[in-house]
């Protein structure tokens, strides 16, 4: 009897927050976002997880030059010191007697930018343009072509490597092929000048679209991410290697509680400030049949022409999604549209085509255009797809770590984290509050009671909008007593979203972003 009775009283320790007994978990120093529940034990009140959405900004490239045109795309955007470098296909498609076909074979082109909002096109001078009307021109070799015409080039995807023995004159790479050929492996010390593996690396899947490879430095391997079929629908895998020649057996990526979607391209990368989370933006393939409805959707003259010359064309779309993995197989995707095709507009504006809205790979940080507000994340979406002259790719800015957030209502809502342990001496948030809305945070021991001088009561209301702020309780944000041990984090919220937060080794008081 007395067993018993001190096995219920330490459940009973347990039963107020509906906890269960687990190791903490060692968060250390590092950033962790909200983007899924894996660090939350529970919601009450109207606190639930919340996916933002991109802002659209001006044109960044148009597809314009003889060699590139209305399907050009797949853009790849790597940052190298102050200089953003672009890689994308050059490839213009036409229909002729209700057939679809390539005018030219796909170029690999190149431009660059300091800020990441105005772009150039620098004529390097590697190859002679021989496409339609080179004869034409006073310079055929007055081009930003990199790469000439080949099977690799329409999937031609580059990265940065940042391995840390990697050669400068390779450290940037590239992957380019397609299910009959393999990928071949590229490599170039400036992103300009490349040069071609003698055999495919890798000659798995499909591999018709953008399959994207990075180094991770948690696992030091390299991991590709390649488009493949499973049961029927276009599906993504993943496979890893230590040396980009002997790979690990693929295993196609898991969705739990989402339903079968096909997915085109992937963007899967692990997130600069937090890379333990991969975060991937692909891109929904959706199959419809032609309807009447489907027809009036602009532009109504080019969709009847696709879809004489090829029916899925004219009737199938695309859009943008969101996914995020701790583990790089399994993948929390949100199934509601990150990007929706937008609203319904004339001609050249609408983003209601097979092709558009389709996200770079890479993202940048860019300058607000609110003075002294704090940097963005941009990325780039494809637009005026199929459309000779209108084929380009418009800038889009998100809050920096903003993807999703834990967000309540007016009437308020809260969290309690899983037991963590961190290392730093300080938390720091990332939040946004209304005029009359307010974050406050608590931190409660394992068993979910309150450590003395970290209340609720004790802990100062947050209103505001920062990237980074430092968190105070009784006017200290010193937590030199408590680093090392289990604690639970307890957030409060009214009218708020809390997108991230990190216990920092530094103790620097950060009260703006």
């Amino acid at each position: 009897m007395k067993s018993l009775i001190q096995l219920l009283v330490l459940i009973s320790l347990f039963l107020p927050l509906g906890i269960r007994a687990a190791e903490p978990m060692d968060i250390g120093s590092r950033r962790e976002l909200l983007v899924d529940d894996s660090l939350i034990e529970r919601f009450s009140g109207g606190a639930t997880l919340q996916l933002h959405h991109p802002v659209a900004r001006e044109v960044a490239v148009r597809f314009d030059q003889p060699w590139e045109g209305n399907t050009s795309g797949y853009v790849t955007i790597m940052r190298d010191g102050d200089r953003l470098r672009m890689i994308y296909c050059g490839h213009r498609m036409v229909w002729n007697d209700g057939k679809l076909q390539m005018s030219h074979s796909p170029v690999v082109c190149y431009a660059e930018s300091h800020d990441g909002i105005t772009w150039k096109k620098p004529h390097v001078k590697l190859f002679r343009w021989r496409g339609k009307d080179a004869d034409k021109m006073s310079d055929p070799m007055a081009n930003n072509i990199v790469w000439p015409g080949s099977s690799e080039s329409g999937t031609f995807v580059p990265f940065l490597d940042r391995r840390s023995e990697c050669p400068a004159a390779e450290k940037f790479k590239a992957v380019g092929g397609v299910g009959k050929t393999g990928l071949f492996l590229f490599t170039s010390p400036d992103a300009i000048h490349w040069t071609k593996s003698d055999e495919a690396i890798f000659k798995q899947g499909a591999l018709d679209s953008m399959n994207v490879v990075f180094w991770d430095d948690i696992t030091k391997r390299y991991v590709l991410y390649y488009r493949t079929v499973v049961d029927g629908l276009r599906a993504i895998a993943m496979s890893s290697s230590v040396d980009l020649h002997n790979w690990s057996e693929p295993v196609p990526l898991e969705y739990p509680n989402s339903p079968p979607q096909q997915m085109y391209t992937n963007q899967i990368a692990p997130y600069y400030r937090a890379p333990h989370i991969r975060i991937g933006f692909p891109t929904r393939y959706v199959a419809r049949s032609m309807t009447d409805q489907l027809r009036s959707l602009e532009p109504v003259p080019l969709r009847a022409e696709l879809a004489d010359a090829y029916a899925r064309v004219g009737s199938d779309l695309t859009d943008g999604l969101f996914m995020t993995s701790r583990d790089g197989i399994s993948f929390r995707r949100w199934d509601e549209a990150f990007l929706r095709p937008g609203p319904q507009a004339d001609d050249s504006n609408s983003r209601w085509m097979y092709g558009d809205n389709y996200q770079n790979y890479g993202l940048y940080e860019t300058s607000s255009k609110t003075g002294g507000a704090p940097r963005e994340l941009s990325m780039l979406f494809s637009e005026g797809y199929w459309r000779d002259g209108e084929s380009r790719v418009r800038r889009y800015t998100i809050r920096t770590d903003g993807f999703v957030s834990i967000n309540a209502p007016f009437a308020g809502g809260e969290i309690v984290t899983r037991p963590l342990v961190f290392s730093g001496q300080q938390l720091n948030v990332n939040y946004a509050t209304s005029a009359a809305g307010s974050l406050r945070i608590e931190i409660q021991g394992f068993a979910g009671e309150t450590i003395p001088g970290f209340s609720l009561a004790d802990s100062a209301e947050l209103v505001g909008d920062r990237v980074e702020h430092t968190v105070r309780w009784n006017n200290t944000s010193d937590l030199s007593k408590i680093t090392g041990q289990p604690v639970r984090l307890r957030f409060v919220l009214k009218d708020a979203d809390l997108y991230a937060f990190q216990f920092p080794t530094k103790t620097t008081e950060t009260r703006g972003d």
